[in-house]
């Protein structure tokens, strides 16, 4: 098979939910492998304010986004709908991925390699905040502590060991994790670093400091954020000065604001990439970024899935590719294991490892497993976060299951009031649901999210499988790692927390005039890189 380029976002729980655009480096220095040398600084963006233009060669760039998480301190928003890339014009982080998976430095310049659980990091000079206080290494432990100390972000540093990690000197920290994580050191690409003196979250939701090329002149919630250029930014100059961000919950709200001109840049559902793109004025790229759809399934023993049995009746009767060819206008590629193609430790040897991905719809299967469990005649609770493409998909299930004899209650919340409710399996019995990280690890995804939702999963091959999974994390040496990666997957497909249905590919659309518009691995956007054909 075609494997994925190396790629590499912390467990952000749920919050990809609607695709962004990136833009990388120039000049990447290191794989994303946790390594040892030191770079010289890369070109970043600086400049001043100019007035926007509408012709061509406009330094103006309009953008849609969505899921306004109401502030816009990093350590309270959710990133999603697009809000991640909004907070990286004002913010930075230490080092970030390109889409190749190669890293490229920001705050920092380089890491040395000392041991698998010591590092040097050398942080950049010479940089600012936008309230003109310089920054330096305190400001990057301070960060790290405030990350440790919020239940959202405790992942970007969950390896680090506070006790031994201290600052050398201004631009330098000696740098210690307990154990060694195979996500920390992408996870920690991830935190924007904060200003020690004047962090102050009620402040930072509408006024933030950073060290980014822009600054917020203007923010309404659930309406706009514009930011525009700083005249003191450390980097080099970007042709975009000022950025109108736009916030349109719905996808037709996004659509309508491309045919009209409205906006330059916005992601829009899979089923209007044909008509976006026949307009001519745009270019729509598809691609998956590590996106997918599972069905997360309550294994408590008396649940009507409590069994293995059962939930392999319900794998076995979803029609995914009528999913994928419904939902997606057939531009989404059924997964054949539990977790999205994309992600950067996947081997041939992990596919098709169970007959429910290798064959996958088969209703005769299906019935058989069903009335063999007992499962069929009882009635199912499916839940969604009220998205039309989950409550799409919802129903194909619900007309899955019913062929099989087998009954089921779709009900639909807000996103909030459906997340809360998965961190109990009480709640239902299947919910659809994306888990994801911005790690781009499977070993990642497949050791935290049995943590994190736990399903009701009990008992010895849980314990079994989260052994391998905790020994797979702290494994340095990536064959070695596979290998145990392995042998947690044949676990997963015999005991099906969840089944994977298909990939969600991502469709951006950005203004043809648009020149070096390229994604990072995440698919965050760094605008300052962009600029208008003159």
């Amino acid at each position: 098979m075609k494997k994925s380029i190396k790629k590499i976002l912390a467990l952000l729980l749920a919050c990809m939910l609607v695709a962004s655009f990136a833009a990388c480096n120039n000049n990447p220095d290191t794989s994303g492998e946790p390594s040892g040398s030191t770079t010289s600084p890369s070109s970043q963006p600086s400049g001043s304010s100019e007035q926007p233009s509408t012709e061509p060669g406009r330094t103006t760039l309009n953008v849609a986004v969505s899921l306004d998480s109401g502030t816009l301190d990093p350590l309270g928003m959710t990133g999603a709908g697009g809000f991640l890339n909004v907070e990286r014009t004002y913010m930075e982080t230490l080092y970030d991925y390109d889409a190749n998976g190669e890293r490229f430095w920001i705050l920092a310049t380089g890491m040395d390699y000392i041991s698998d659980i010591h590092y040097t990091l050398h942080i950049r000079e010479g940089v600012t905040f936008s309230n003109g206080n310089t920054m330096d290494a305190n400001d990057v432990l301070y960060t790290m502590v405030k990350n440790n100390e919020s239940p959202q972000f405790y992942l970007n540093v969950k390896a680090i060991d506070f006790e031994k990690t201290n600052v050398a000197d201004d631009y330098t920290i000696d740098l210690w994790y307990t154990a060694f994580n195979a996500s920390q050191e992408i996870g920690m690409s991830q935190m924007v670093i904060l200003d020690e003196e004047s962090y102050d979250p009620e402040e930072m939701s509408l006024n933030p400091v950073g060290t980014g090329p822009y600054i917020v002149t203007d923010y309404v919630v659930n309406s706009h954020v514009k930011v525009e250029l700083r005249d003191d930014y450390w980097g080099d100059t970007p042709s975009i000065t000022t950025i109108n961000f736009k916030t349109l919950n719905e996808d037709s709200q996004r659509v309508n604001a491309l045919v009209t001109g409205d906006v330059d840049m916005a992601a829009i559902p899979i089923k209007d990439a044909d008509y976006i793109e026949s307009l001519g004025d745009y270019t729509v790229t598809i691609r998956n970024q590590g996106s997918y759809f599972v069905t997360l399934f309550n294994m408590t023993p008396d649940a009507p899935l409590g069994t293995a049995e059962a939930r392999q009746a319900v794998s076995y009767a979803i029609e995914r590719q009528a999913i994928a060819d419904i939902v997606f206008s057939g531009k989404a590629d059924v997964l054949r294991w539990p977790v999205s193609e994309s992600l950067i430790d996947i081997e041939d040897r992990f596919l098709d490892m169970d007959e429910t991905y290798s064959a996958g719809y088969d209703t005769a299967k299906a019935q058989t497993l069903a009335d063999e469990s007992g499962l069929t005649g009882k009635t199912l609770r499916i839940i969604t976060n009220g998205a039309a493409d989950y409550i799409t998909m919802a129903e194909i299930i619900q007309d899955s299951l019913s062929a099989i004899g087998v009954n089921s209650d779709i009900i639909n919340y807000d996103q909030a009031t459906y997340f809360g409710l998965l961190m109990d399996e009480s709640n239902f019995d299947i919910a659809i649901f994306t888990p994801t990280a911005p790690s781009m690890l499977a070993v990642d995804i497949l050791y935290n999210y049995p943590t994190f939702i736990p399903l009701g999963w009990t008992g010895e091959k849980h314990d079994e499988y989260m052994t391998f999974g905790a020994a797979a994390t702290e494994t340095f040496d990536m064959t070695a790692r596979g290998d145990i990666l392995y042998d947690m997957l044949k676990i997963f497909v015999e005991e099906v927390p969840w089944y994977g249905i298909c990939e969600w590919p991502v469709v951006n659309v950005f203004n043809s005039d648009m020149q070096d518009v390229t994604f990072t691995l995440a698919g965050s956007a760094l605008y300052q890189f962009y600029s208008f054909a003159s």
